[in-house]
């Protein structure tokens, strides 16, 4: 008699338990299905997947931080400016909610830094230079939580190289804004491109973009060595195999 207690007890404990936990596993079964998709370059249905992950858990930040990724990468994909601007807004909605449901997340930040980058193709130059601040700061707050955020470094080498090379109308609205620009410099960038480099050696990005800025520089030699890291490494989506494709004329000229 007992012994059925005990199992009438543990089944009655199975049906409190089991929906959170059901709940948690298909979560995470959705965002490994999104991974695949993406890696598929299947990004609609990425997405699709992703929006189901979130009617499950609506606040989760893993789920928002993916959909905000997500909805970045089909920005540049997307033929038409009315759907790219709606992708940019629905990077930067959901990054602001990741942020907000896990301020103490850095990818979140990252995301969050990326979404107002990419909002800068949509705006004003003076808006530009607004969104340029937001940029740096969220990249900021991605490194101070986790030093090895490959991407936030990559982001403020790139913020400090584009900064250092203003052109002279945007430079006069930053001062503007700024009151002061920030300091900002090459020398920098090298640094922060070395910095996301050593914190992801395998991502063909940090290279690839290291390469475009060494050669801007005039330092022809280093970024033919970039370009050959870019060819030894595996792409693992389609922004990968254009920087491969990117490599493949720049070491043949």
């Amino acid at each position: 008699m007992k012994n059925m207690q005990i199992f009438l007890a543990a089944i009655a404990m199975s049906f409190i338990v089991s929906p959170g936990f059901a709940q948690s596993s298909d979560v995470s079964a959705l965002l490994h299905k999104a991974d695949e998709l993406d890696d598929q370059d299947q990004a609609d249905a990425a997405i699709e997947t992703l929006l189901q992950a979130e009617k499950i858990s609506p606040k989760n930040p893993d789920v928002l931080i993916k959909l905000s990724q997500d909805y970045s990468d089909q920005i540049d994909a997307a033929k038409d400016k009315t759907r790219k601007l709606n992708y940019a807004n629905q990077a930067l909605a959901y990054a602001r909610r990741a942020v907000r449901e896990a301020p103490n997340n850095a990818d979140a930040h990252v995301c969050l830094s990326v979404a107002y980058g990419k909002m800068t193709d949509f705006v004003d130059n003076k808006t530009k230079m607004e969104y340029s601040k937001v940029v740096k700061s969220e990249a900021e707050k991605a490194v101070d939580l986790n030093p090895q955020s490959d991407l936030g470094w990559l982001i403020l080498a790139r913020w400090n190289f584009e900064m250092a090379t203003l052109n002279p109308i945007l430079r006069g609205i930053a001062q503007a804004l700024y009151g002061q620009l920030p300091p900002a410099s090459k020398e920098r960038a090298v640094e922060y491109f070395q910095k996301a480099i050593a914190a992801a050696p395998q991502k063909i990005i940090h290279h690839a973009e290291y390469a475009l800025a060494l050669e801007a520089m005039g330092r022809g030699q280093e970024a033919r060595a970039e370009w050959l890291k870019v060819k030894q490494l595996k792409p693992l989506n389609a922004q990968d195999r254009q920087y491969r494709a990117q490599a493949d004329a720049k070491l043949r000229g």
